[in-house]
């Protein structure tokens, strides 16, 4: 034995077996409650945002992205509420094997990727850009010179 008595190592297992099924439970039941899983699962992925415009695009190479909320470019550093982050990583992913180059207008096709459709013709004209297509009601679109 190591000297342990075996009463001790009985409550120290007892104590961590209570600890792990009560992590369990806040995860289950309060952080993210088993009961909205199926509405979750009904919930079209994320990357169904890109796929008409993925048929528009090279298979592979590079395209600029722009859009309408800061992107965090570096790691540590967070740019507002994060929604513009995690839209472009969703496009990042949905669209590989492209590479997306965020704030470049100079690589064609341009990828334009925004919260709020009013604001994409703004976008395209102050980076000299036409808009070829529009979509998912103008929030995903494809620009070019």
């Amino acid at each position: 034995m190591t000297g342990v008595p075996l009463r001790t190592a009985a409550v120290a297992v007892a104590v961590l077996a209570v600890a792990g099924a009560a992590r369990e439970a806040w995860f289950h039941l309060v952080s993210e409650p088993i009961a909205t899983l199926p509405g979750a699962a009904r919930q079209p992925p994320p990357e169904s945002r890109y796929e008409q415009v993925r048929l528009l695009l090279p298979a592979t190479g590079r395209i600029g992205y722009l859009t309408d909320l800061p992107v965090s470019t570096a790691p540590g550093a967070r740019e507002g509420a994060e929604l513009g982050t995690w839209l472009y990583t969703q496009a990042a992913y949905a669209l590989a094997p492209l590479v997306l180059v965020y704030g470049d207008d100079a690589v064609e096709p341009v990828l334009a990727n925004l919260a709020d459709p009013a604001h994409l013709e703004e976008l395209a004209r102050r980076h000299g850009l036409r808009v070829e297509a529009r979509l998912e009601g103008g929030q995903v679109a494809l620009l070019r010179r």
